[in-house]
């Protein structure tokens, strides 16, 4: 594993990827378009949300309204009719990332548009405190809260109450009312699993889930490290008797990778030197509480996770340097129906983002017909 990766930042070095980001690259707007091919749409939504926590994880919050920015994409006649019954996957990023993991603008990469194609409706959002989200103070938000907002848009999805944009449709969405949708699957890579577990279990309101990249056990020592290094910089950035090791970034932010290489190495195993150019300036930092609270939200996954009853999908990447062990993942939703697992052949952490990424795209689309309907 560690030979695939240091192979991994060796092509980077030889692309001159290599670089510590730059101030504010981290909450840098992601690069996707508007309006997709002649087949498919795509449409800004913004949902307004309350950053409070009635999950099941106890973690303060500072009770504010935000706007969650993020894309609807769906095949141009998904909405023509007024059909009943729609269904739609609520994506949501990691720990490092942001919208851009689903949503990147790259052919043959793109998660959103790979699944419209495939006949399906998604929306991909950042979540608060990342990219074209409200950024509340870092310390001021944690993952009970990211439950909470995601069971509030889930809500909103349910009733079509939402901002959508609709300069771009070219009447694929008639009439004045938001689509409102009658299931809806929640989709988390890496910490974002644990987000969608603990709205789940919170709230129920969801339809299915499909975790990628996220494990409550089988962390890989790297990751540990990874944990305590990134914890101990948001501690240090608190203390007004230390000097502030990031401040460049907004209060309570740190990056869970120190630097490209880490970013690179702990994310990839198999993506191509086009792809590592393409992410490399898009790395996210995350809000300090959001890492803060993972362990209690962990404890909470762990004691509930067979309250889960419905479908489940988990993803995992064969070379992950975060996280291993998908059936030790799959046999704690021992409530779920119907457990599907994937191991993505030579894939890392961000396997959506990797060579064999039409291996994630086709097993998602299978399971969302089969399981989800």
């Amino acid at each position: 594993m560690r030979r695939i990766n240091k192979a991994i930042f060796a092509s980077a070095t030889a692309l001159g990827l290599v670089v510590v980001p730059a101030a504010g690259s981290a909450l840098a707007e992601p690069d996707t378009s508007a309006q997709r091919g002649g087949d498919i749409i795509q449409l800004p939504v913004t949902f307004e949300v309350e950053n409070v926590n009635r999950s099941a994880v106890q973690c303060n919050t500072d009770g504010e309204t935000y706007e969650v920015a993020g894309h609807l994409t769906a095949p141009a006649d998904a909405f023509r009719g007024r059909p009943r019954d729609l269904t739609v996957t609520m994506y949501q990023h990691g720990i490092a990332g942001g919208e851009w993991y689903w949503n990147m603008d790259m052919e043959g990469y793109n998660h959103v548009e790979e699944m419209a194609e495939r006949g399906h409706i998604s929306v991909s959002i950042d979540r608060i405190g990342y990219d074209n989200s409200g950024v509340p103070n870092g310390y001021d938000t944690c993952i009970g809260a990211q439950a909470d907002i995601t069971n509030q848009i889930v809500e909103q999805l349910r009733d079509g109450d939402y901002e959508l944009d609709r300069s771009a449709d070219r009447g694929a969405v008639p009439g004045r009312r938001t689509p409102e949708f009658d299931k809806v699957v929640l989709a988390g890579q890496s910490n974002g699993g644990l987000i969608v577990n603990i709205a789940a279990i919170s709230f129920g309101n969801v339809d299915g889930l499909s975790v990628h990249g996220w494990g409550d056990l089988g962390f890989t020592p790297e990751a540990d490290e990874r944990f305590i290094a990134a914890t101990g910089g948001c501690l240090q950035r608190m203390s007004p008797a230390m000097e502030d090791p990031r401040p460049e970034l907004p209060e309570g932010y740190n990056y869970y990778d120190n630097g490209t290489e880490e970013f690179l190495t702990g994310n990839f195993a198999d993506a191509t030197p086009e792809m590592l150019e393409a992410v490399t300036p898009l790395q996210n930092a995350h809000p300090c509480n959001d890492m803060s609270t993972i362990t209690s939200a962990i404890y909470v996954d762990l004691m509930r996770m067979d309250e889960i009853d419905v479908p489940v999908h988990v993803v995992f990447g064969e070379e992950d340097a975060r996280i291993q062990d998908v059936q030790l993942q799959a046999d704690l939703y021992s409530g779920s129906p119907d457990v599907r697992t994937l191991v993505v052949p030579d894939a890392g952490h961000y396997m959506g983002l990797e060579r064999n990424a039409e291996t994630v795209f086709e097993d998602m689309d299978a399971w969302l017909t089969e399981s989800i309907g």
